[in-house]
């Protein structure tokens, strides 16, 4: 039996390779040049990453700031217009999905990302294993849409804070707001 396209999408959505390239490229742009600087905090990273899962609501985040001229960027498919699925669940801090501590502990057990603890604050930093990766998968044609939009979630939204963040995404996303801790987001 043939597969609908929509089928194909969520089957990949399941696929942890796939999500943990996404925030392996994410967490490596949000590092710079100098690959030094660390995400302030997981949530941090959950909200950028919403972003970059989400095409779309980058679209819209960026429409809020006025940066339309970054939008044509981010180059969203059809299939990303149209798709109906999504893993992301609504929690007091915002988008979450349960998959991503395994994740984090897959790209550390490997070597590719470490944490350092700041008071209560977990960081999140490239290793320099994790930044050869990311050079190498990056010439691949099928991650450039990541490594474009995590430019642009960088460039816009790196020195957000988190709560920044969430105070943000209330604004854009207002739906957000009424929804109950556990439902599922969609944009």
């Amino acid at each position: 039996m043939e597969q609908s396209l929509l089928e194909r999408i969520i089957r990949l959505d399941e696929n942890d390779e796939l999500n943990i390239i996404r925030i392996l490229i994410l967490i490596d742009k949000m590092a710079g040049r100098n690959q030094k600087q660390t995400i302030d905090g997981i949530n941090k990273l959950v909200k950028l990453d919403f972003l970059l899962r989400y095409p779309v609501a980058l679209e819209r985040a960026l429409l809020k700031l006025n940066k339309d001229k970054d939008i044509h960027n981010i180059d969203i498919k059809v299939y990303e217009r149209e798709s109906v699925e999504t893993n992301l669940m609504h929690f007091n801090y915002g988008p979450w999905d349960s998959r991503y501590r395994r994740f984090l502990t897959i790209l550390e057990a490997k070597g590719l990302i470490t944490y350092i603890i700041s008071g209560k604050t977990v960081n999140v930093a490239i290793t320099q294993a994790g930044h050869k990766t990311v050079d190498s998968i990056s010439s691949f044609f099928e991650f450039q849409d990541y490594v474009t939009r995590s430019g642009l979630i960088k460039r816009h939204f790196g020195s957000y804070s988190s709560k920044k963040l969430i105070n943000f995404f209330y604004e854009v996303f207002p739906e957000m707001v009424t929804m109950k801790q556990g439902d599922e987001i969609k944009i």
